[in-house]
């Protein structure tokens, strides 16, 4: 993985980490990378300087395995759950609800719930757009 630098149409800079820059640019002509700010999808790379880690620095910046997973899983539920602001739970009716925003025959709104894994992957191959997520992501409030 590697870290590039972005900056959103009002200017708001972040980074990203991709496996190239050519994903990057994809995921951006793609409309996939958003702006932790604003939320914007209008972004650009900008240039990013290089690197290179002392060998007395590697010491300071070393982390456990389990400090690295927890900050991770911190991102990326933090993430999660700014994707399900404003989103409405159905609960146990995700599947069916899903589809039927999809087909027209309920309110086009954003939404999120419970399914199978089974019923998601028929989702996914029916062309409806959905993202599992993690145990614990959702709370009551969400």
């Amino acid at each position: 993985m590697k870290v590039f630098n972005c900056v959103c149409e009002f200017g708001h800079q972040f980074e990203g980490w991709f496996d190239s820059a050519e994903s990057l640019d994809e995921q951006i002509k793609s409309q996939l990378v958003a702006c932790p700010y604003c939320d914007t999808t209008n972004v650009k790379r900008v240039p990013t300087a290089s690197y290179v880690m002392a060998s007395r620095d590697k010491a300071k910046t070393q982390i456990s395995e389990r400090e690295l997973e927890a900050e991770i899983r911190s991102k990326v539920y933090t993430a999660a759950r700014k994707i399900l602001q404003g989103s409405e739970n159905v609960g146990d009716r995700f599947a069916q609800e899903a589809r039927a925003v999809h087909q027209g025959k309920a309110p086009n709104r954003r939404i999120h719930g419970r399914c199978t894994v089974e019923e998601a992957e028929e989702l996914i191959d029916e062309g409806i757009g959905v993202l599992p997520l993690p145990e614990g992501v959702v709370h009551e409030n969400n």
